[in-house]
């Protein structure tokens, strides 16, 4: 079987390309300059189109033709507007160019139909979907994705040839032009797996160099260009300054691989459109202040994922750096003062991801199939005999060792032979006489991926069962699956609070790919013709959180007018849900009361930002925090007001960075803000879900508590096993901070709280004296005969009329509930 071979770190700032296969690693060179990376920039000059260094050569000269950092938008309807070609550009064509050029690098004349792509660990699906689209115009059959710490830590572990003797775990501390990522991984001597991530797709080299512009060199320009407000007017599209702001630019980027060497350094710019030519001294104390804050936040985030792991930094062996950003000597002293964890810089932080990639390119299996890059020449018909349910076959698929056990079990009595083949001829087993269990070691070939077949004859040498899908690599390591970076959530209808809320089918950190088949009810009735709709709307975000807090991925509406009968409210929806290692998610969905099914593939590659919709955002919930400020329950809680006014200051600071946004604004600034709008939304929500949370858990406690008082007077050993049930895995799903779930415990335990109380007919004697006292009965002349026909019971202990009259007069008196609908557009159909 093929291997992929080709890797790809597709960079903010640069990128680059290289090749594993059978042990040998290379990185392919520029033909033009020699260097290894390829500079992330594109020029449009007339007829021509330039990319790389002498892309962003031309930055200066020529800032309205020239485009770089674009990697930042992927997965947005932002547009670039090239003025040599009067025309807009998006960020996934202009990383096509990109991926188009690094193809040119390869020397060896091989045509590449599929590679590796790397991406940040964070990047939500759609931003994923725009990378592989890129690819895909840029000539590529097959796009896999990699997250880029997981590619990192692949390029260290193989590079220093591990032996370990004891599991580690490391984080890998991925600082690069426009992204940051932290990742927590687990290795041993045979396998390394990634156990949480985290990460801002905002965050990088690019703003480091837009902080000296803005807070060093703008307001000693200013006076000199006589100009207020210098800083604004370079975020304006079209602005006379742009060339200004492109030079300072490539100073900023100088400046700040200076101050990784001197402690000063000058920074001289030449602008002759206003006859400026002055020099500015930064210092490296005064370059450490504005990269505090920043380099701030990425020590919070290595914080919050040992945290949320419950690890402390003695449980972490090291930190490994890569990216640009952390050849900066403050990043790599404030991160080893700040964690208290030794820092490792052995791994070239320019080339790691890429290389990495081309590690896990070289043991990773090609899908390609041979018409999908040429149509066939015969009328073949391919058959999988793989799948047979003959056997179970175990064996590692990474090793270091030479050699390695496959072992296999017979699942029905088979007389006969079976015989074990290296691709490459070097290992055969020659017929064996076949057993029920068997165990087998192969020969390896090192540093390389061995495949091998198994085929299992009968007595006559008959082939009864072919697998060529065992695949071992040896002597390197190699990712045991990628990471969900968010849950992946479906949202329903809470019919008892007439809201949708978030329901996880697939939660953050489960190892792609997946599947699941879930089952759902139709909350309402839809009628064949109809204009009633049912959608089903897939959203990537916190399963516990708010519907609005996500990002919704993928959406299918079916209407009345689809359905070839009614859907019948309480009828059962099966949903088959799957998540490729890609990302690609794909949803069919099957209508047992009309015998339909419907399918989607969900592969988005934009999303809409409105600045308005922001801003609404953002004063709906400052609205509510002052509420909850205001609630008198709360008014002593004072850790708790000082979280509520924290979020609220930070999202007025929002709210004023959005209002002084330009129209057109051609910065990301406004997919910052979205970012920590969402963010800061989610806090705000996890400590308003908390409050209630905490109310939910103490009347489950409540709940328990009185159920076993009703137990230890009956003694009703069935319903004491079924309240074992209830109570079953209670740290799990107490822990879980899904408030749902806990409310669906409650409810069960009313229900055998209920019955043992229903079972029993002399319990409803207090009820009986209860509702006597009431006189808000609307037939109050019927409830007179119903408690005199009590009375008469209970006299004559003829206690099961007592509870029937009891039932009575419940059913008799008003519904003090408010009568609140559930406006019918709004429900999604599902609960």
């Amino acid at each position: 079987m093929k291997t992929i071979n080709f890797g790809i770190d597709l960079g903010t700032t640069n990128s680059l390309i290289a090749k594993y296969e059978n042990g040998l690693l290379e990185v392919f060179k520029n033909p033009i300059g020699q260097k290894q990376t390829l500079a992330s920039a594109v020029a449009f000059r007339g007829s021509r189109i330039l990319v790389g260094d002498k892309a962003r050569d031309l930055l200066e000269k020529d800032p309205l033709n020239v485009f770089t950092c674009f990697k930042r938008k992927m997965g947005t309807t932002d547009r670039y507007f090239a003025k040599s070609i009067n025309k807009d550009v998006s960020p996934i064509e202009l990383s096509a160019y990109v991926l188009k050029e690094l193809k040119n690098f390869i020397h060896t004349g091989e045509e590449l139909h599929e590679a590796v792509i790397t991406i940040p660990s964070s990047f939500d699906t759609i931003q994923s979907n725009a990378t592989k689209t890129a690819g895909q115009e840029a000539g590529f059959k097959k796009v896999y994705l990699l997250q880029e710490p997981i590619a990192a830590s692949l390029a260290f572990a193989n590079k220093n040839n591990l032996e370990l003797n004891e599991t580690k775990k490391w984080l890998i501390y991925d600082f690069g032009g426009g992204t940051f990522d932290v990742a927590l991984l687990e290795i041993n001597e045979r396998e390394m797996n990634v156990l949480d991530n985290e990460g801002d797709n905002f965050l990088g080299g690019m703003d480091i160099d837009n902080l000296i512009i803005e807070k060093l060199l703008v307001p000693k320009l200013e006076p000199i260009l006589n100009e207020t407000k210098l800083w604004d007017k370079f975020k304006e599209p079209n602005n006379p300054l742009q060339k200004l702001y492109f030079e300072l630019l490539f100073r900023a980027e100088e400046a700040k691989k200076e101050l990784s060497r001197f402690e000063t350094t000058e920074i001289d710019i030449d602008y002759p459109e206003k006859d400026i030519y002055t020099s500015i001294e930064v210092t490296r104390d005064g370059f450490n202040n504005l990269l505090a804050p920043l380099v701030e936040h990425t020590i919070n985030f290595c914080k919050k994922i040992l945290n949320n792991n419950n690890l402390i930094s003695t449980d972490i062996e090291k930190i490994i750096m890569v990216g640009g950003s952390t050849l900066i000597p403050y990043v790599r002293e404030q991160v080893e003062k700040n964690l208290n964890i030794i820092i490792d810089t052995s791994v070239d932080p320019t080339a790691a991801v890429g290389i990495g990639a081309a590690y896990y390119a070289g043991s990773k299996i090609s899908a390609l199939k041979p018409e999908d890059i040429k149509p066939p020449t015969t009328n073949q018909t391919e058959v999988s005999t793989s799948t047979q349910p003959l056997v179970n076959l175990i064996f590692e698929k990474n090793t270091k060792d030479t050699e390695e056990l496959l072992a296999f079990k017979l699942n029905s009595s088979l007389q006969g032979f079976y015989r074990v083949i290296r691709k490459d001829g070097g290992f055969d087993t020659g017929l064996v006489t076949l057993q029920d269990n068997v165990n087998v070691f192969v020969d390896l070939l090192e540093g390389q991926v061995n495949s091998f077949s198994l085929k299992i004859y009968n007595s006559n040498q008959d082939v009864v069962y072919t697998n060529n899908d065992i695949h071992i690599n040896q002597g390197k390591y190699n990712i045991q699956g990628q990471l969900l970076p968010n849950d992946i959530c479906l949202e329903i209808d809470d019919i008892q609070y007439n809201v949708t809320r978030l329901e996880a089918i697939f939660n953050k950190n489960s190892v792609l790919p997946l599947k699941k088949t879930i089952y759902k009810s139709a909350s309402k009735t839809i009628l064949k013709d109809s204009d009633d709709k049912l959608q089903i709307n897939i959203v990537e975000g916190d399963g516990n959180g708010l519907p609005s807090s996500g990002l919704s991925i993928g959406y299918i509406e079916i209407t009345g007018k689809e359905l070839e009968q009614d859907l019948i409210k309480g009828t059962d929806i099966e949903l088959n849900i799957s998540v490729s290692e890609s990302r690609d998610i794909d949803v069919d969905i099957f209508l047992t009361s009309c015998d339909q099914e419907f399918s989607n593939s969900f592969k988005p590659t934009e999303r809409y930002i409105s600045n308005s919709k922001m801003e609404n955002e953002i004063r709906v919930v400052t609205q509510k925090i002052e509420r909850e400020i205001a609630k008198p329950e709360n008014a002593e809680n004072y850790e708790l007001l000082q979280k509520f006014k924290n979020i609220e200051h930070a999202l007025i600071e929002l709210q004023i960075e959005l209002s002084l946004l330009v129209d057109n604004d051609i910065t990301d600034a406004k997919f910052k803000i979205d970012n920590q709008k969402r963010s800061l939304i989610q806090k705000y929500d996890l400590l308003t879900r908390h409050k209630e949370l905490d109310n939910d858990i103490e009347e489950y406690k409540n709940n328990v508590l009185a159920v076993k008082q009703v137990l230890a007077e009956s003694g009703s050993e069935y319903y004491m096993a079924e309240l074992n049930k209830v109570i079953a895995n209670e740290k799990t799903f107490i822990n879980s901070g899904n408030k749902y779930l806990i409310r669906s415990k409650i409810e069960e335990l009313r229900v055998i709280r209920n019955a043992i109380f229903t079972a029993d007919d002399s319990n409803f004697i207090g009820p009986f004296f209860h509702y006597k006292t009431l006189d808000n009965y609307p037939d109050q002349q019927k409830a007179n005969i119903l408690i005199a026909e009590g009375d008469k019971a209970l006299e004559n202990k003829q206690y099961k009329v007592v509870k029937q009259v009891v039932y009575q007069l419940a059913s008799m008196l008003p519904d003090d509930k408010p009568k609140t609908s559930f406006n019918n557009q709004d429900k999604t159909g599902l609960s």
